[in-house]
């Protein structure tokens, strides 16, 4: 026997454009978005290293998670010479209704804890400002980037006695390097940088793995190179050969 949830949710979006001067621009946006009660894939896995079970459920009762978002950026292009520039600052604010949370149970005789997702009793809120720099001064190498500072909390404490979001940075930004010396060669670099945030630890290192201990992670840096060739077998036919490497810096 399966039993069927229905619903209709209103998702309206308004966004406009203004060119402040030929190069300037301001963009201004307002989204209402949801997020479905479900069980996410991360959660089967991600608390499970250390020492006991975890099981997922929904409560009964869980709504949808909605969102009020609000955006404003100012976008800037620029030829210099060869080099065409666009710089992008835009900040954000968005309004969390009936976040969702966890509430933790007791573990049983077998270390089994459940996990229940419920809807907060207040709101959250989202907000930063993302900066994203993009050069080129030809058609065979483009330069990408991007950074932004955000702070998520709920309004009242959760897990742990804590406003912040868990495993939730408050930097994190990108690079990518594109390089063509040829029609058919292409290198890529690729950079994340994710900055430190909250992540709960309930593993046999803790003082109380029942009641667990919550952690602040260490920034780090991730990057990668791909490098691609195009063989023409045929007038037609073509054949790419890709290598590379990720997590180039361990």
């Amino acid at each position: 026997e399966s039993n069927t949830v229905t619903g209709n949710v209103l998702s309206p979006r308004v966004s406009f454009l203004y060119n402040l001067t030929h190069d300037l621009q301001f963009r201004g946006g307002f989204a209402r978005g949801f997020r479905a009660p479900q069980i996410f894939d991360e959660d089967l896995h991600i608390e499970t290293s250390g020492s006991r079970q975890v099981l997922h459920q929904n409560d009964p009762d869980l709504k949808q998670e909605s969102s009020n978002s609000i955006t404003a950026s100012l976008d800037y292009t620029k030829n210099f010479g060869r080099w065409q520039v666009q710089l992008l600052a835009e900040g954000f604010y968005t309004r969390l209704l009936n976040p969702f949370a966890n509430q933790y149970g007791e573990p049983d005789e077998d270390g089994v804890v459940v996990y229940t997702r419920i809807n907060a009793e207040n709101g959250a809120t989202v907000k930063g400002i993302n900066f994203e720099l993009n050069a080129s001064p030809s058609a065979r190498f483009q330069i990408q980037s991007g950074f932004t500072f955000q702070k998520s909390e709920f309004e009242e404490p959760q897990e742990f006695n804590e406003k912040r979001f868990f495993r939730s940075p408050g930097q994190y930004g990108y690079l990518s390097l594109n390089f063509s010396p040829s029609m058919v060669l292409n290198i890529a670099f690729t950079g994340n940088y994710t900055g430190p945030m909250l992540v709960p630890y309930f593993g046999p290192l803790a003082a109380n793995p029942e009641t667990g201990k919550l952690n602040t992670s260490s920034s780090f840096f991730d990057a990668g190179v791909k490098i691609s060739y195009d063989v023409r077998l045929t007038e037609v036919v073509k054949m790419q050969l890709n290598a590379g490497i990720k997590n180039l810096f361990n």
